[in-house]
């Protein structure tokens, strides 16, 4: 009775081990920098680009950012004493985080809608004021997750 030579297809257990290997390690050499975490805890890119201000029209943004438009708008109280880290205090002359979505003399302000910090402090304070947070907690924290962001002017 002969021996099969070995089918095709069949390969050694070592060979899998392998592939599998090379391709985590090729996915990891891909999405790691992407994903690193700094020491202050922050993902991705510590330098971001300031978006540009001027007027916007509510309805021409996307809805999840109209959601926080109304919030700015709706909890002016909130959003005047939080401080916005991305840069445009320095750029566009904002003093707080309801001018990043309010222009001082009325109006929309565009800069928010393209801005993923503003954006995110937005989120993080108008759900924390939904859950009843008090604003001296919700201003520290704020400062503590965003507070070693540094803009590239």
């Amino acid at each position: 009775m002969a021996v099969e030579a070995g089918r095709a297809g069949d390969r050694p257990w070592w060979a899998l081990v392998v592939s599998v290997t090379g391709f985590t390690v090729a996915v990891w050499l891909v999405v790691g920098p992407l994903a690193q975490v700094d020491a202050s805890g922050h993902d991705g890119p510590q330098m971001l680009q300031v978006a540009p201000g001027g007027q916007a029209e509510l309805a021409s943004l996307p809805s999840e950012h109209q959601v926080l438009y109304e919030a700015a708008a709706a909890d002016r109280e909130a959003f005047t004493q939080v401080r916005c880290y991305c840069g445009c205090e320095d750029f566009l002359a904002h003093r707080h985080l309801l001018d990043c979505f309010e222009q001082p003399e009325g109006g929309w302000e565009l800069h928010a809608t393209g801005c993923a910090v503003c954006l995110a402090e937005a989120e993080e304070v108008a759900e924390q004021r939904a859950a009843g947070t008090p604003m001296d907690e919700i201003v520290r924290r704020i400062d503590n997750r965003y507070g070693q962001i540094t803009a590239d002017l």
